[in-house]
């Protein structure tokens, strides 16, 4: 799974090593703490009824709508970006109107969307003068700690009006189309990305009036090995688990990485921008026009995976 990684400091490499393992594996850690700080509470455990108060507590306690810039450019993203080997092409991007507003959709999900959430270290750079904060599934947001770093890098649940808040305070809104549907879509045979049927997104860049850039993260889908593909776009609607896990906005898929545990695979990870989408403001456009505006979306991010993609990836593009 290692792909010409740079060496790494011994403890830099098992500082990420750890931290991304529960990172990545955070559902499942609370899935053996919960019940087991309720078997000690149940046996009269002080302890463990202050730490079980403690994450209820936090759960459900309000956070800000904005990044925390302290926490998003300070020295651990530095050790993950080293441990992913995390570089950017944002060439598309230098002549662009930075006055104008701006969606921003990020290709592929990945069964953890590390690229997306690296790259919020790097937004500095990559749009400087501007904010990019993103929208994520509302479960995330159920719980602690994760709620809490993710809304660190300025993500908000997945609402139509949280884009609107997001773009009306003039920062750029990130989504990621496929979602849920593209972890089923992972295989070693094939990039996959689900686009084709995502006419709501599309919609609300043009009642919106933003832009929209693509950023495809080369290497997203490498880093875990799925235990249930579907292995194509033709039937991830069919799959049992996608439609669960669509049912309830929560994913449920079995993957491992190194050492068979939640912890990512150390591979190169790449972020192209593409073509800008100029998108005309239109509060109720037709299904033709939206249409369109996707055509040329899909059309974008197949010349960038096409032309820009690394040495590394010789896998086709599927766009389901």
């Amino acid at each position: 799974k290692i792909v010409n990684m740079k060496s790494m400091p011994l403890w830099k490499h098992i500082f990420a090593y750890v931290t991304l393992g529960l990172l990545c594996g955070w559902y499942f850690f609370l899935m053996i703490l919960y019940p087991f700080l309720l078997y000690c509470i149940y046996h009269g455990s002080i302890i463990a009824g202050v730490i079980f108060a403690t994450f209820l507590i936090i759960t459900i306690i309000p956070l800000g709508d904005k990044p925390w810039e302290t926490f998003q450019y300070c020295w651990i993203w530095d050790i993950w970006c080293e441990y992913f080997d995390f570089t950017f092409d944002n060439a598309s991007l230098k002549n662009m109107d930075w006055s104008k507003k701006h969606m921003i959709f990020e290709f592929p999900h990945g069964i953890f969307p590390m690229g997306q959430f690296i790259a919020a270290s790097r937004v500095k750079d990559i749009t400087p003068g501007k904010k990019i904060c993103g929208i994520g599934a509302d479960i995330i947001f159920n719980f602690p700690i994760m709620r809490h770093i993710m809304t660190w890098i300025g993500t908000l649940p997945a609402k139509r009006s949280n884009i609107t808040k997001i773009l009306n305070r003039g920062d750029y809104c990130a989504v990621i189309p496929g979602g849920i549907a593209e972890m089923y879509l992972m295989n070693t045979e094939t990039e996959n990305i689900y686009l084709r049927k995502r006419f709501n997104t599309v919609k609300a860049a043009i009642q919106e009036g933003a832009d929209i850039i693509p950023l495809f993260f080369f290497g997203n889908t490498r880093i875990f090995t799925a235990c249930n593909p579907s292995g194509n776009g033709a039937d991830v609607d069919k799959s049992f688990l996608s439609k669960i896990s669509r049912k309830f906005r929560a994913s449920i898929v079995l993957f491992y990485g190194r050492h068979f545990l939640p912890v990512p695979y150390r591979h190169p990870i790449h972020m192209v921008s593409a073509e800008i989408i100029s998108v005309t403001q239109n509060s109720f456009p037709s299904n033709e026009e939206v249409q369109e505006v996707l055509d040329r979306v899909i059309l974008s991010v197949q010349q960038t995976y096409a032309n820009k993609k690394p040495h590394w990836e010789t896998r086709p593009l599927v766009v389901s």
